[in-house]
């Protein structure tokens, strides 16, 4: 028997979890995709905000930029590419628990873009670095995958998620969690089933005691509110993937799919400015990167050639990012350290 939290925690990072076993997790596999993965727009919207806020900060060098859960390294090679302002005093901690990803974007990036660099601005960690830093942390779809705990309203109070033999157990939560659950969604009937994201939260708390002045900026999908998930099947807010499509409940076969959890933003520390994901990339420059491909397109449209169908990918990846439906309408966090 495992709290669902810890059941998941071996799932996804065990000897032989999803993000462990290396081939599993990647995003070239169909598992998932990201908005590094969908366009190279995304760093460079990234690269905008770090200039902005390089500038900000009065130019400090050396400016340094953890990003968490970094995967293949595809956002940092993108920001880099992009050449910002920045780039010369930017130092790039990619922190990522899986080895042979984190082996694997350490390579990329070097290969991409310092093949003939004497001294590397990059490093490549398993966990967090040690501070106090100045510059930003960023982490990209990387809360959803920190496994919450499991709570559901009963007649007699709150009861909590528990794994037995690869099914679901319902057992009384113990009182400071029904506690914190009664808190967040005073109210709640019957039936309710709330996430308590208590690693999330202090995964924040570690970022936050990291910097002595920066940024924190998250992105995920989720709600602003644990209130709203009252409403929410459990099914709908906690889910398992595999190939780009749901892949069943989360409680068997374990190590062989994705399991991931919308983000309740409001459980987080601090007091974070939230967006959307569309509203952020467009206040970081979207328009004015794709302008020439709209210019292209609609030049050629008639008679589009290869230029024209160029931009057209473009047009249709800025698209993507900022779709409301999807990938535009994942929330951004962002959090003000030593202002």
């Amino acid at each position: 028997m495992a709290r669902f939290d810890r059941f998941t925690e071996e799932a996804l990072y065990g000897p032989n979890g999803f993000y462990t076993r290396g081939n599993n997790a990647r995003p070239d596999s169909g598992d998932f995709v990201t908005s590094p993965e969908t366009s190279n727009l995304f760093g460079g919207c990234i690269a905008v905000y770090l200039d902005r806020i390089w500038q900000a900060m009065q130019r400090p060098n050396p400016f340094v930029v953890v990003e968490a859960g970094s995967g293949r390294g595809t956002l940092c090679r993108d920001i880099f590419l992009s050449e910002p302002e920045c780039k010369a005093a930017l130092r790039y901690a990619l922190v990522e628990r899986s080895t042979h990803e984190r082996e694997t974007a350490f390579t990329n990036v070097v290969s991409t873009c310092f093949a003939e660099v004497d001294e590397l601005p990059i490093t490549a960690l398993k966990d967090l670095p040690a501070g106090p830093l100045t510059g930003v942390v960023l982490g990209n779809e990387l809360l959803d995958n920190l496994p919450p705990r499991v709570l559901q309203r009963t007649a007699a109070g709150w009861s909590e998620l528990y794994v037995i033999d690869g099914r679901p157990d319902w057992q009384t939560a113990p009182q400071e969690a029904q506690n914190m659950a009664s808190t967040l969604a005073p109210g709640a009937p019957p039936g309710t089933c709330i996430p308590l994201q208590l690693k999330a939260a202090v995964w924040v708390r570690r970022a936050l005691n990291l910097l002595d002045r920066g940024r924190i900026l998250l992105f995920d999908y989720g709600l602003k509110n644990t209130a709203d998930f009252v409403d929410r099947p459990i099914g709908e807010w906690l889910r398992t993937y595999r190939q780009h499509r749901r892949a069943g409940d989360p409680y068997t076969d374990a190590g062989s799919r994705d399991i991931t959890c919308d983000v309740a933003f409001d459980q987080l520390p601090g007091s974070p400015q939230i967006f959307l994901q569309r509203d952020w990339l467009l206040s970081q420059e979207l328009e004015t990167m794709t302008e020439w491909a709209r210019e292209k397109w609609y030049e050629s449209a008639q008679a589009p050639d290869t230029s024209a169908m160029a931009a057209r990918v473009v047009l249709d990846e800025a698209s993507a990012l900022t779709d409301p439906q999807g990938l535009g309408a994942f929330l951004v966090a962002e959090w003000h350290v030593g202002d």
